[in-house]
């Protein structure tokens, strides 16, 4: 997992897939239009290797979190507004899995318990790679009953074609 801010120096992280950069690229020359519900939905950037969903969610409080992974992809998560609470756990060390993996969602769920808890505000993103149990979609602490937010989850091929 990699917890970072979108004006930093996020180059740096082209080095661990070559999509990265398109997908940062990508992030910043639509920046605009992030912010508009109008953009809401999925977009492709490069077919099935590389897209984007972007929406607003309603957040819970972080314990009604459930743990997911993915096989496929990696997920850029980049808050556009508000903030978001997420739990992390080892995937390797899940042992509670919640029915079978659904290979057409590229998802699976844990019943186990995130091991720590990171809060991404408005500008910042999460990266959470195969190997990563993440549970989003958490209420940051002090947040408002009915808070929301508002993000892109970029989805990156692991295995680009």
């Amino acid at each position: 997992m990699i917890h970072d801010a979108l004006d930093s120096s996020v180059h740096k992280y082209a080095r661990i897939h070559p999509l990265f950069a398109v997908a940062f690229e990508y992030l910043a020359q639509h920046r605009a239009e992030l912010d508009d519900p109008a953009f809401n939905g999925r977009h492709e950037i490069n077919g099935e290797d590389l897209f984007v969903m972007v929406g607003e969610h309603r957040l819970k409080p972080a314990e009604d979190t459930v743990l997911e992974a993915h096989d496929k992809y990696i997920d850029l998560q980049v808050m556009i507004d508000g903030g978001e609470s997420f739990g992390w756990a080892r995937r390797n060390a899940c042992s509670q899995q919640k029915g079978v993996f659904d290979e057409g969602n590229d998802i699976v769920f844990y019943n186990d318990e995130p091991t720590s808890r990171v809060t991404a505000k408005k500008g910042e993103f999460v990266i959470f790679f195969p190997e990563d149990a993440h549970a989003p979609l958490g209420r940051p602490e002090k947040a408002e009953e009915e808070a929301m937010s508002r993000k892109a989850i970029v989805k990156i091929r692991v295995e680009a074609r």
